[in-house]
Order: structure tokens, then sequence, then C-alpha cells
């Protein structure tokens, strides 16, 4: 990944933190959305999103990523070594995602959604200061994805 495609995602991680939100940055984004994500997930008429072969890669890694240390998050006994080397993993699915684009807007719109909580988990999580919560608050995105996303397999982590 260039540094631009690196300070793009961070600025816009940073934006969503701050509570900007996407449109500060949609002239800087990549794959340009025309619009900003909406404040809540929700079902497309009343059935699951359909995504592409990308976004259940990217999903699948970060769940792959989590599942091993999810009794130890519950525990509260993960290292906070282990919570750095999870974000970092987890960045690199979102970067992945980001940079692959290629969903139709509304359901691009949905999956920022998720994504922005699983960006909000990242950043406590490499920030040291509340790196649990930063999991947990991944392992809800998680759960919200699979409630509102078409993704053959999927299990809620528990």
């Amino acid at each position: 990944m260039s540094i631009r495609s690196h300070l793009t995602i961070s600025a816009f991680a940073l934006a969503l933190a701050l509570g900007q939100g996407a449109p500060v940055f949609a002239a800087q984004d990549p794959h340009k959305h025309d619009q900003a994500a909406p404040a809540q997930l929700t079902l497309n008429k009343g059935a699951k999103w359909q995504g592409d072969a990308n976004m259940i890669k990217g999903m699948d890694g970060i769940r792959a990523a989590f599942a091993p240390k999810i009794k130890a998050i519950h525990a509260n006994t993960l290292p906070a070594q282990d919570y750095a080397a999870l974000a970092k993993g987890v960045q690199a699915e979102v970067d992945f995602m980001v940079a692959n684009c290629k969903l139709e807007p509304a359901v691009d719109a949905q999956l920022h959604v998720v994504l922005e909580q699983v960006l909000d988990g990242v950043n406590a999580m490499q920030s040291g200061k509340q790196p649990r919560a930063g999991a947990v608050r991944i392992v809800q995105a998680l759960g919200l994805y699979g409630k509102h996303f078409e993704h053959p397999g999927w299990r809620p982590l528990e």
C-alpha cells in the first residue's frame, strides 16, 4: 500500500474518531464515495446486503484473527502486545477492503457503518489506553456484520 493510501485511510479513521465523517476526505478517498455512511445499519428492504468476494475475504480475515483470542479477550487476560498485533492485522484487512472496494454505493455505505466501529476498536487497541474495550467493539461490529450482510458460513464470535 502506498504512503498516500495509508495516510488517506488514517485521515479517514481520524475523521471518524473526531466525528467529522467521510465527506471531509471524499476528494482524497481512492474509491471516491458519493455519500457519507449512514448513521445506522439497516437491512436491504428486510434482506441482508449482498457484498462481494473482497468484503467476504476481509471480514473473514478479521474474524480469523479474533477467533483464537476471544476467550482471553473475554477473560481480560490477553497481553497488551497481543492487542497491538491484533489491531495491526485488523487494520491490514480494512486496508485490503478499502483498496479493493467494488461494492455498490448502498452496500458500501452500510459496510462503512461496520468498518467505522472496527476502526474505532483498532484505534483503542493501538493507543493502549483501552485495548480490551477496542477489541470488544470489533467483536460487536462483527456481530452486526453477520446480521446485516450475506456471508456464507459466517458465525458470530462468542
